[in-house]
């Protein structure tokens, strides 16, 4: 075969031996064969030969993981795939078309459209009544409060057991989560307020949580209802064989994924707007806006379908290599999980990606989205208002206008008139003290016309109208309770046990909701933890910058929402403070008074330095004379006995001050405590040794030892004359050698323990100093790279100035 120069040169075989390099044209094998920049050619039946520019190797497996495999497949299979998934996606659209149409009439029945209405006579009523929107906005008011506080809605807690650097590393979780979802990503929070709206109405909404590819950051949208499509034999998002997520993605976002490599590079058809709505839902929220679609418009943006699927992908289909021993794998048909993306308007497949980790063998779906569900329905979707309330909102709004209609004809009435009665005007309006002549042919006036019986809204009609509402509020859980009102002295636990009846139905769609904010705060950190730097990550707060790095967000810390499931309302979580706090007062033996209080100005809602200032860190209590500690507790001061005091005058001392102050709650406690160090002072005394300290964990043969001691001590101290030694006295004596043995094995196993916090201490404290290093690096780079950008900022604006 003969090609000339200038091909030969395209393909590269203008280096190949025995080729003159001066001649017009080359002849080239006709087998298949692979050349120097990759090029093949291969002759045809006709005569014709084949030329594949592709390089070898490049239609087979990716060479990644992550890959675009649909750079890798043959664009015939791209087609069919293409055509079975929006195929599938068709099919799944119209088996909820019920479910569609019925949230569609819910949005119907919020009466967020003024309606006029022509029937049954023209200007008559087209009120709705508000059951539904009040139902909604109650429901989104609450949540808004509970699970979006303006201190972030996340919180962390430590998995096993606590430790300074677990601790540390929780706190540097927290405040980096809450920073960046409540600032780092400022569509997180308006996002979440609209889905927090949608939820109670139609039962179901979606989130979706993934690295976005041009941000390069942690996005977790909010996916309205009806963009949102799961094949019909769903039951739950992780057994799913099928979800869609239907895009409208702009031109802009389009080209942008497109050069950065995300999406194939593939022709597409200029987007145009839909001429038929696939949702009935969507078209109805466009309308109940009062916006509608351009007939014509540049600004048409394209609609996508990605499809999280299960499919046995051509090419690249599953294998079972366990087959015989040096024979080739075998092809088991088993679906994998993909992730395919198809442009709708070209029918073109632009990304499929594998949606498993590398290396798991298992192939388990990596799950992207979140389903928030306000209460449980009897498939995959759940119910909302919209499901609830609708019949009663569709008959309380019938009721409110047949009323209205009735009063309006009652007041306005028509009525019949003779025939051939002149007048200029049929339609006769009378104004307050005006007089009309009409001609009624010499009849008398009652018998020429005569107005309809209306006899305006009925009694019955309202008192149904009532009841309807009544029980619309009770099942949707929008009963009130008057705490205010009663008696003034009824105990706290009766009004909270009366609020927490009142607002079951709401407390357990708080709970759903508290429960699926915990799913997606988890896959954000998984996230983190995948994409952040492993070196210290800079970020900005109050008084300098603060640092995150990769391995914060490991298995020791577990991120759950700061909303408590059990509390719906700020009124009921200030009547349990309070409740706290009277128990801890009355019982301070017992409780923690400053502890109490503190809980309580955190269920106020103040943030840790407001506490602070208004709650000092309690100071250690050291113990000093019998006057001190009085005056000490006087002024609410902390105190602490020692064994070494003279516990008898403390006693008399402090027994004087309780006498004389009987409300002063911390003297009781103070006294019981040197009685308890007297005791046990007695007793050592008795013995002749000292008792393992306090709390020490023993062997429960030495433990029942001890205690017979003690109780041979207890005995001679209650009775110090004396009598002839019992058996148990004499054995006393051997009590005591096993006794120094017990003690002396207490003290190794302290000093072991001590020798272990001490070590311990020191390995956190090195941990400390090398991440504040690390800090300090970062923090240094961040300002040396935010002082760079400035000076190349200036240096572009100087040269595009024009006057100086």
């Amino acid at each position: 075969m003969a090609l000339d120069r200038a091909a030969a040169q395209s393909l590269g075989l203008s280096d190949i031996a025995g080729i003159d390099p001066d001649a017009e044209s080359v002849d080239v094998p006709a087998d298949p064969v692979a050349y120097a920049e990759g090029a093949t050619i291969t002759p045809l039946e006709n005569g014709a030969e084949m030329i594949d520019f592709s390089p070898l190797g490049t239609k087979g497996e990716p060479p990644d993981h992550d890959e675009n495999l649909a750079e890798f497949m043959e664009e015939s299979d791209l087609n069919e795939i293409a055509e079975d998934i929006i195929k599938y996606v068709k099919q799944d659209v119209d088996s909820r078309a019920d479910w569609d149409a019925m949230l569609a009439e819910g949005l119907t029945y919020l009466g967020l459209k003024i309606e006029d209405r022509q029937t049954p006579f023209p200007g008559c009523s087209g009120v709705f009544d508000p059951i539904l929107i009040e139902a909604v906005i109650r429901w989104h008011a609450t949540a808004s409060a509970e699970l979006l506080p303006a201190g972030g809605p996340v919180k962390t807690q430590i998995v096993g057991q606590p430790s300074p650097e677990t601790e540390a590393q929780a706190s540097r979780v927290k405040e980096f989560m809450n920073f960046y979802l409540m600032e780092g990503a400022p569509e997180w929070v308006e996002q979440n307020d609209q889905m927090l709206l949608w939820l109670p109405l139609v039962g179901s909404t979606f989130k979706k949580t993934y690295q976005d590819p041009i941000l390069n950051r942690v996005v977790s949208p909010f996916i309205l209802p009806q963009d949102f499509v799961v094949s019909f034999s769903t039951d739950d998002l992780e057994t799913c064989p099928r979800a869609t997520h239907i895009i409208d993605m702009s031109v802009k976002d389009m080209k942008m994924r497109q050069i950065s490599g995300f999406y194939s590079d593939v022709e597409l058809k200029e987007p145009e707007y839909e001429k038929e709505a696939t949702s009935t839902l969507g078209t109805k929220s466009i309308s109940t806006q009062g916006i509608s679609k351009p007939v014509e418009s540049d600004e048409a943006p394209y609609q996508l379908y990605e499809c999280h699927i299960d499919l046995d992908l051509k090419g690249f289909e599953h294998k079972d290599a366990s087959g015989e021993e040096g024979g080739e794998p075998t092809e088991t048909g088993l679906p994998l999980p993909y992730i395919v993306t198809v442009e709708t308007g070209s029918k073109k497949v632009l990304s499929i990606r594998r949606n498993w980790k590398r290396d798991d063998n298992s192939y388990e779906k990596i799950q992207y989205f979140t389903h928030f569900k306000f209460v449980p329905g009897l498939g995959f979707y759940g119910l909302g208002y919209a499901h609830i309330l609708g019949n009663t909102a569709k008959s309380a709004t019938g009721l409110q206008r047949q009323m209205s209609d009735a009063e309006t004809l009652a007041m306005f009435p028509g009525g019949l008139k003779m025939k051939g009665i002149r007048d200029s005007d049929n339609n006769v309006m009378i104004g307050p003290c005006e007089f009309r002549e009409i001609d009624t042919g010499g009849m008398p006036i009652q018998q020429a016309v005569m107005t309809m019986p209306y006899k305006g809204a009925s009694a019955v009609a309202l008192e149904l109208w009532k009841a309807t509402r009544e029980n619309g509020r009770g099942l949707g859980g929008m009963t009130e309770i008057a705490v205010g009102e009663g008696r003034q002295d009824a105990p706290v636990g009766t009004t909270v046990a009366l609020m927490e009846a009142a607002n079951r139905v709401q407390s357990a769609t708080l709970k759903a909701a508290h429960r699926a904010y915990r799913r997606e705060f988890k896959l954000i950190a998984a996230l983190f933890g995948q994409f952040l730097p492993e070196q210290a990550y800079p970020w900005p707060v109050a008084g300098g910058p603060n640092t995150i790095m990769r391995a914060d967000f490991g298995d020791q810390v577990d991120v759950i929402p700061v909303s408590d499931p059990n509390i719906n309302s700020a009124t009921q979580r200030m009547l349990r403070a309070d409740a706290i706090v009277a128990a801890a007062t009355a019982a301070p033996q017992i409780h923690d008074l400053y502890e109490a209080y503190k809980q309580r100005y955190i269920e106020m809602g103040l943030d840790e330095k407001r506490i602070a200032a208004i709650l000092p860190p309690k100071p250690d209590a050291m113990p000093s004379d019998p006057l001190t500690e009085n005056q000490n507790m006087l002024m609410g001061k902390p105190v602490k006995a020692a064994a070494y005091q003279d516990h008898k005058s403390h006693i008399a001392s402090h027994t004087v001050l309780a006498e004389q102050n009987p409300s002063l709650v911390t003297a009781p406690s103070h006294i019981a405590e040197h009685m308890a160090l007297d005791m046990r002072a007695q007793v050592e005394a008795t013995l002749g040794q000292q008792l393992p300290p306090a709390g020490t964990q023993l062997p429960p043969q030495v433990e029942n030892m001890i205690a017979a001691a003690v109780a041979q001590a207890l005995q001679k101290i209650k009775n110090p004359g004396g009598a002839e030694p019992s058996p148990g006295q004499i054995a006393m004596e051997q009590i005591k050698v096993e006794m120094a043995k017990v003690t002396q094995a207490a003290a190794d196993s302290q000093s072991k323990a001590q020798t272990a916090g001490f070590t311990s201490t020191l390995k956190f404290q090195q941990a400390e100093k090398d991440r504040e290093l690390k800090k300090e690096i970062a923090i240094l780079d961040y300002y040396k790279e935010l002082k760079k950008q400035r000076s190349d900022a200036r240096a572009r604006s100087f040269g595009t100035r024009s006057k100086f």
